[in-house]
């Protein structure tokens, strides 16, 4: 079974008391979701090993298209997309000590076509 990750970007606004120096809110926006890029525009696609891949080419094509999020209501963009799973199931990072020795080898920036 081929997996794919599809890399997006979703701003974070983070309230700050100015008098007292302290951040007394922080509200993700999912209804601003949008696909991450590299400095030259492509997509950011990587392989199960998240060894970043073309986004041109399949299996990465396809995973784009699935992963596109979309909204009820495109117009009124309200929390999460329907079609992932919903923002109280998401994870809020990687657990890297379950990372392995092998991910310490590869560059996960570099694009490598197989």
């Amino acid at each position: 079974m081929a997996k794919r990750w599809v890399r997006y970007v979703m701003p974070v606004m983070v309230e700050v008391d100015c008098d007292g120096d302290e951040i007394t809110r922080v509200v993700t926006l999912p209804e601003e979701i949008r696909e991450d890029r590299d400095d030259l525009g492509h997509f950011l696609t990587y392989d199960e090993k998240f060894v970043r891949r073309s986004s041109d080419v399949q299996p990465q094509l396809h995973a784009f298209c699935v992963a596109e999020p979309r909204w009820e209501h495109e117009m009124f963009r309200v929390g999460g997309p329907v079609n992932w799973l919903k923002t109280s199931e998401w994870e809020e990072g990687f657990d890297l000590t379950e990372a392995d020795d092998r991910y310490a080898e590869i560059e996960p920036y570099a694009l490598r076509e197989r």
